[in-house]
């Protein structure tokens, strides 16, 4: 790091500044020096001063300074000379020193009658412009800065300042006396003292400390790893949650209805997939045709239990774990499935036309084209009227049963009702895996219980079971 050690000004004809970082690595140093002593000096100092504080010179980097520099100071240079020319001072022109610090290196330009050196141990040497028989310089000689009406040739110098070394900045006129002297680092500060005690000059004075040693960064313990995990993945999940619109569940949807539409090759076209032409392997394969490429070895419906009801059933049956629903024109009515007895009855002002259970809620569909949400039992939570025709469904439709829906089928099964039984296929190979025969003709007929693998088939005036026995 670099320190300023000492300083000394005499107003009106000087003027320091500065503006450093606590840590010594950064910081920006300017003197300014004129021979006169005109009040006017004071007012212009002052206005320097202002400008380089209210410049970008503390936001420059380290790689953009010598061009900042250059550029600003060559603008600042006809500024000064504006000024110059309305005073009535005899030398129209200031000798400034501008040094920035970056950690040890130092960039300065000088102007004028400034001069700067390095005291290294035992000796003085000039840092920037010889310091031999500069009196003898004229004022053009020595590039005053707004004191002459050309443009300014601005040369920044960089210097290393190492550690115990001292950087001054003075007048010539001071800097002329100070090198007739043996200078070392003990006994700078006694000299520069006595020097500038009585006198109208001024100086500054930095020093090269020991570099700090850079700060130890605290280790992230695990507790701290861990509250940072969950706080970004709790953000993560909110910011899904409210503006992903469940992009990923509809992502896996989309695969799994695209993997199922897919058609799968049974055992017997292998060989052709694959160009086989021996006989034997296709006999061999087409052997092994009864244990693979089927939803099941064997599939087997069969009547789980009958029920005769005393009205007349007019929509398919619905169904959640517990209770079978049965609507009869404007009734619907649940039935436990295990003892088959009434659990509770719901009349409509208009007959039933379906039944849909979502999530736990009844969705009646009515006739008048209204629409009914029951929850607990028969409460009726809302009741909506239906801007348009419901559609007409019809009583009888082929059921696909899907391994989503019974974990024992591999693939899907196909479910298709007649006028007096039902009818199961392989998809695949449309192959007949069982069937079942009513005495009377099916009216209606339920989707898959997956929960109870079975079907609710109503059969004139009763309900009857067909569950559905698979064998692997």
């Amino acid at each position: 790091m670099v320190v300023l050690q000492n300083r000394f000004t005499a107003f009106p004809s000087g003027m320091f500044d500065f503006n450093a970082s606590q840590d010594g690595r950064f910081g920006w140093f300017l003197l300014t020096w004129h021979p006169e002593t005109d009040p006017i000096l004071e007012e212009i100092q002052t206005q320097i001063k202002l400008d380089f504080r209210n410049s970008a010179l503390g936001q420059t980097s380290k790689l953009e300074i010598e061009a900042w520099i250059k550029s600003f100071l060559s603008e600042y240079h006809w500024k000064l000379h504006a000024t110059f020319r309305k005073t009535n001072l005899k030398e129209k022109g200031i000798s400034l020193l501008l040094a920035v610090l970056f950690d040890h290196e130092l960039y300065f330009v000088e102007f004028g009658r400034m001069l700067s050196g390095i005291v290294d141990k035992d000796s003085l040497q000039p840092a920037g412009r010889n310091w031999t028989n500069f009196h003898v310089k004229s004022l053009d000689e020595m590039s005053l800065l707004g004191m002459t009406e050309t443009d300014i040739i601005v040369k920044t110098k960089r210097v290393f300042l190492a550690e115990k070394q001292r950087f001054i900045a003075l007048p010539s006129l001071f800097a002329e006396k100070l090198s007739r002297q043996s200078i070392d680092c003990d006994t700078i500060d006694t000299v520069l003292q006595s020097q500038f005690s009585d006198t109208n000059g001024s100086y500054f004075m930095l020093v090269g400390k020991s570099k700090l040693a850079a700060p130890r960064r605290p280790r992230i313990r695990r507790y701290q790893i861990s509250a940072l995990v969950i706080i970004f993945i709790t953000i993560l999940a909110f910011v899904y949650m409210q503006f992903g619109n469940r992009w990923l569940e509809s992502t896996a949807r989309k695969i799994k209805l695209l993997m199922s539409s897919k058609n799968y090759l049974t055992v017997e076209q292998i060989p052709q997939y694959l160009n086989i032409e021996s006989e034997t392997i296709k006999r061999q394969l087409k052997r092994i045709e009864q244990f693979t490429n089927q939803p099941a070895r064997n599939i087997k419906l069969q009547e789980s239990w009958q029920t005769n009801l005393n009205f007349l059933i007019t929509a398919a049956p619905s169904f959640d774990t517990r209770n079978i629903y049965i609507a009869s024109d404007n009734k619907l009515m649940a039935f436990d499935k295990n003892s088959k007895k009434l659990q509770w009855k719901k009349v409509f002002d208009a007959n039933v036309r379906e039944v849909s259970v979502i999530r736990g809620n009844l969705i009646v569909f009515l006739d008048n084209q209204q629409l009914v949400c029951l929850q607990n039992g028969n409460k009726i939570v809302w009741k909506r009227p239906f801007i348009d025709e419901f559609p007409v469904k019809p009583a009888l439709t082929p059921v696909e049963i899907r391994s989503e829906d019974d974990p024992r089928i591999y693939g899907s099964v196909l479910l298709v009702p007649a006028e007096r039984g039902l009818y199961i296929y392989d998809v695949n190979s449309g192959n007949l895996l069982s069937r079942t025969s009513f005495d009377k003709r099916l009216q209606y007929l339920s989707n898959y219980d997956a929960y109870d693998n079975c079907f609710y088939a109503v059969v004139a005036d009763g309900i009857i079971c067909i569950s559905m026995d698979v064998l692997n």
